[in-house]
């Protein structure tokens, strides 16, 4: 099971993810793309930064050619066997993919990928799932994808008025202890709301919780 992101201060919704790339500009794109995301975090990682000691929760590759795929790899794997790790490259062959899970990656991107899709690889590799390109060739992927917005729509036809308020308090970064005197509720009244939110949208963390209720538009909308 994923672990708990780190947080800063009380936040307890933040995903830092370290960018690997062997162009800065990749780096400072994933900067820019991310800049004002309410749950994911970039930390941009540079050829001297020592990667035992990143705080980071997970980590995407951003490669130009296939021997910096598995270079980095295997420096991250032997640095941090425990980092999930996502690679984002210009091949799509099924038969490379397939070599770059093998090797020790989580999930892979083509270097085409929308926001949307970068945002689903790293909240389900988080969690421990493993994503593939939907067209490289495998329902793996696409059935993990399915479930979760599945699961996500019908629990959103399930939410009641209260959980609707703890799940846009999430998404503004609101501990439960802030929740609780915000709604004027216990925080273990908030706990309860919180795991019942999870359960119903079919995550096992805040993190995916949060990017799953931004994909479905069910925060963010008031004002």
């Amino acid at each position: 099971m994923a672990k708990q992101a780190k947080t800063p201060g009380s936040r307890d919704v933040r995903l830092r993810v370290g960018v690997v790339a062997g162009d800065p500009l990749r780096r400072l794109g994933f900067q820019a793309l991310f800049q004002d995301h309410i749950v994911i975090a970039i930390v941009p990682v540079g050829d001297a930064d020592p990667l035992n000691k990143l705080d980071v929760d997970i980590m995407v590759v951003a490669a130009q050619n296939a021997s910096q795929v598995f270079d980095a790899i295997r420096d991250i794997r032997a640095a941090r066997p425990e980092m999930r790790l996502i690679v984002m490259a210009t091949r799509e062959e099924p038969e490379f993919v397939e070599r770059v899970l093998r090797v020790g990656a989580h999930g892979y991107l083509t270097a085409t990928a929308s926001q949307a899709e970068i945002e689903e690889a790293i909240a389900l590799v988080y969690e421990g799932e493993t994503w593939r390109p939907l067209h490289g060739g495998k329902a793996a992927a696409s059935v993990s994808v399915a479930a979760h917005s599945v699961a996500a729509l019908a629990g959103a036809e399930q939410f009641t008025e209260r959980e609707l308020q703890v799940l846009e308090l999430l998404h503004t970064g609101q501990s439960n202890r802030e929740i609780a005197v915000a709604l004027r509720i216990e925080e273990r009244t908030v706990k309860s709301h919180v795991a019942r939110l999870l359960k119903k949208m079919g995550v096992k963390n805040r993190t995916a919780l949060i990017m799953q209720a931004i994909g479905q538009n069910l925060v963010g909308q008031a004002g």
